[in-house]
């Protein structure tokens, strides 16, 4: 069987004997793992060239500089654009780079500290960075509808599609007529419901609709978003607001360059898991400059609370949707964390 290939990257030779510990003989999905190492980020960006299916990079931080392992992560991210590697950050100077920081500043994946890293905890981390993989890859060799296999469905979802069309012409037209207050309220929550549901349709089949960037007011389209979900939070009393975070540092445009259904169709659908798990709490949308040029971040996460995981069909079918309108968007979705809290960089 093809090895999934880990980039080990450090600059001591103790670590490098300890992870060949770790994974000798382990396999993950009855592949096994092989193991490459690199002493210094030079050495690192050679071998990433020799060997363009690495799956993870296993990186330290503090190596022939303070931030050379930083460094390699803005490599792989901008130099080389590879978004689909999964990177791990080990680190024994967590000083060098704390670790809220780096996991909002740096497009990686985990972030490990040696001093309290166990056996289990590195082979946890990196499954869960070749299963997101191995997601990925499958994603970009299916870029179609993923029920390929079952056309039925497609055809169904066509069809409902194309139903949902002209009830979403009709919302929208009521709202235009002078109604009275309470009708005019039914009206905007009849709309806001159509969206929705024409949201979750279009999902079945995401290769029907190619992909168009245009100018998109940021603001515009997340008061739009707020919009669609205010009939269920005013019915069971919790809100989703949002934030545009803007500093003296970094400031947001007003306007960005996407597709604005698939952006759309990421925003709803990463609120649509997050009301799942959520029990009720208060939701947050918060937007910011990631440290790369001409990235930002979407942050969706409750306001206060603990999460509620409890996998359904639903709500595995929506992750792995937001995985493919990440990749669609060209866009790096994280995996959740024990907050809920979901996280996206995409490019704009």
């Amino acid at each position: 069987m093809v090895p999934w290939k880990v980039l080990v990257v450090d600059d001591e030779e103790g670590i490098h004997g300890i992870t060949r510990m770790v994974f000798r003989g382990y396999e993950f999905e009855q592949r096994p793992i092989e193991l490459i190492s690199a002493m210094s980020g030079n050495e690192a960006r050679e071998l990433l060239i020799q060997h363009p299916d690495i799956a993870l990079a296993l990186l330290d931080v503090v190596m022939e500089t303070d931030s050379e392992g930083l460094q390699l992560v803005e490599h792989i991210r901008d130099g080389m654009n590879n978004r689909d590697i999964r990177i791990i950050l080990r680190t024994g100077h967590p000083g060098y780079a704390p670790e809220a920081q780096v996991i909002v500043n740096y497009d990686i994946n985990d972030y490990l500290s040696k001093a309290e890293l166990s056996a289990s905890r590195l082979l946890t981390s990196v499954v869960v960075g070749l299963r997101s993989y191995r997601d990925i890859k499958s994603a970009r060799k299916s870029p179609v509808s993923m029920n390929d296999s079952t056309p039925a469905n497609q055809i169904t979802a066509e069809q409902l599609h194309q139903q949902m069309l002209p009830l979403l012409k009709q919302s929208s037209r009521l709202q235009q007529f002078d109604l009275n207050p309470v009708a005019h309220d039914i009206t905007v929550n009849l709309h806001a419901q159509h969206q929705r549901l024409s949201n979750s349709v279009s999902l079945l089949n995401l290769s029907e609709q190619s992909f168009k960037p245009e100018l998109i007011d940021l603001a515009d389209l997340l008061n739009e978003v707020l919009h669609i979900f205010l009939p269920q939070s005013r019915r069971e009393g919790w809100i989703l607001d949002y934030r545009l975070n803007n500093d003296s540092v970094n400031t947001l445009p007003a306007q960005i360059k996407s597709d604005a259904i698939y952006l759309k169709q990421l925003l709803i659908s990463a609120v649509e898991v997050m009301i799942l798990s959520s029990d009720g709490n208060d939701l947050k949308i918060t937007v910011q400059q990631a440290k790369q040029t001409g990235h930002l971040i979407l942050t969706f996460e409750q306001s206060s609370g603990l999460p509620v995981f409890t996998a359904t069909d639903w709500s595995n079918l929506l992750l792995e949707y937001l995985q493919r309108l990440s990749i669609t968007l060209q866009a790096d979705l994280l995996e959740r964390d024990e907050n809920g809290t979901i996280q996206c960089i995409m490019p704009y």
